[in-house]
């Protein structure tokens, strides 16, 4: 009986383990991987994929297990449009909180920044957000979110995206 408990008990510790190096960068922009490690799940196996459906939104998806995890998005949204709506657009959010400037909205499993002073010639009337949302609640972690965000959408603010 104590060999069976055994045997379940390190399945359920691999399961948990983390097999795979957290990433330095999401598609091209630079993150900590101590900010992106607290919202990745234990398992084998870590894929990056970047896809841009159109010219205003690129996309980095962060599969564990073949499975995704972690979504960081780039979003060019017309001037008149308000950063709730751009919130309402990113399910992961679910309760938020704000910004005292409204140019941020945050919970545990998500976050919809406006990158500020960011201008780009082929998004002319335009503005970049950056959104990133984490697939498993029990990796909520509303602090931990606020820094990954913040420091996610800096780097974004300091890339080709912003020029």
């Amino acid at each position: 009986m104590l060999a069976m408990f055994g045997m379940v008990a390190g399945c359920a510790e691999s399961k948990d383990k983390r097999e795979y190096a957290v990433p330095s960068a999401l598609c091209g922009v630079s993150v900590k991987p101590e900010l992106v490690a607290p919202f990745l799940p234990g398992g084998k196996g870590l894929a990056v994929k970047e896809d841009r459906p159109v010219p205003t939104i690129k996309l980095c998806r962060v599969d564990v297990g073949k499975k995704w995890a972690l979504q960081a998005n780039q979003q060019w949204w017309a001037e008149d449009v308000s950063i709730a709506t751009v919130a309402s657009a990113n399910p992961q959010l679910g309760s938020t909180e704000d910004s005292s400037d409204s140019t941020f909205f945050y919970s545990g499993t998500g976050a919809v920044v406006r990158v500020k002073g960011c201008s780009n010639p082929k998004h002319s009337g335009q503005i970049l957000y950056t959104s990133l949302s984490v697939r498993d609640t029990d990796l909520a972690d509303v602090p931990a979110m606020k820094k990954l965000a913040t420091a996610y959408t800096k780097a974004v603010k300091n890339s080709d995206a912003c020029s």
